[in-house]
């Protein structure tokens, strides 16, 4: 396995520093210098991770969508955010974001299951 994690097809460099830099100052911590931009996903999904704890659902939905924006194949995004919908009750949204799921990820064997579930 080499030491490069694949980039989704659709993966715009341009437009992910670009989001990199608006999220200078999530939650009062700011964007550590000098890391790579898989560095900053990891903290994005760390930083999401928490806020999902913390029961602030809506912003830590809007972290994780973002994630799927620079790595549109990112399962775990999309099983976190698949996640805070069942919490919510949604549904529809539930539907929407499973069908993204098996569009952009390749094992989407549990993705295609709930949604024959619901």
């Amino acid at each position: 396995m080499s030491g490069e994690r694949k980039v989704g097809e659709n993966f715009d460099a341009d437009k992910a520093g670009s989001i990199f830099d608006k999220l200078k100052n999530v939650e009062g911590k700011i964007k550590p210098k000098g890391e790579g931009k898989f560095d900053n996903i990891k903290n994005m999904m760390n930083e999401a991770q928490y806020l999902e704890k913390s029961g602030k659902l809506d912003e830590a939905l809007e972290l994780y969508k973002q994630v799927i924006f620079v790595l549109p194949d990112s399962q775990k995004a999309y099983e976190a955010i698949i996640g805070i919908y069942q919490k919510q009750g949604n549904v529809d949204k539930e539907k929407d974001i499973l069908k993204k799921a098996i569009a952009n990820c390749k094992n989407n064997e549990e993705f295609k299951k709930r949604l024959n579930e619901l």
